[in-house]
């Protein structure tokens, strides 16, 4: 789907439509196993609602990634979330639990040296890099983001979808 007419369909969800969707990014450091990624994606039970492979802006990731400026690794963070496309998602998945909770459950904990054993950090950062400790030694990222709360989906992908609209 388009990003406009993804936008449209985006801008009819309430509030409740958010607690069957969150907002997620493949980083860029993971992106060139993306097919694989999305397949596992839908393996785990979430369907993709919209996808686009996109270049952050210094600006943009600067918004995105706002809460941790000041934090000791809010440059390398940008610099990393800019050094190459990322892939933008929005997913969705029915139950009970938010959206947003079973992604982040499915990720596993952000250092994949601490993320249990079958969560997607922990499996990609063996596949990708040969383990965790290229991430502790600041080699790698994570390779995914995953949003924190409702009011995160919302924020996140009205501040995504809509510089990717502006900038298509």
């Amino acid at each position: 789907m388009d990003i406009k007419a993804f936008l449209k369909k985006f801008r009819s969800f309430t509030v409740q439509d958010f607690n069957h969707l969150t907002y997620a990014m493949i980083k860029p450091d993971a992106v060139l196993a993306k097919e694989e990624i999305l397949q596992d994606i839908e393996r785990r039970g979430f369907k993709i609602l919209f996808q686009q492979e996109y270049q952050l802006s210094q600006e943009l990731a600067q918004d995105f990634y706002s809460e941790h400026a000041g934090k000791g690794f809010y440059d390398r963070l940008v610099a990393q979330m800019t050094a190459g496309p990322v892939v933008v998602l929005i997913l969705e998945k029915d139950g009970e639990i938010p959206c947003f909770q079973v992604w982040r459950g499915t990720l596993g904990a952000t250092d994949p040296g601490k993320a249990t054993e079958g969560t997607m950090r922990h499996f990609y950062s063996y596949k990708l890099f040969g383990g965790p400790e290229a991430y502790k030694a600041e080699k790698a990222t994570n390779c995914f983001h995953g949003a924190d709360s409702v009011a995160s989906v919302i924020r996140e992908s009205n501040l995504v979808l809509y510089d990717i609209a502006m900038n298509s």
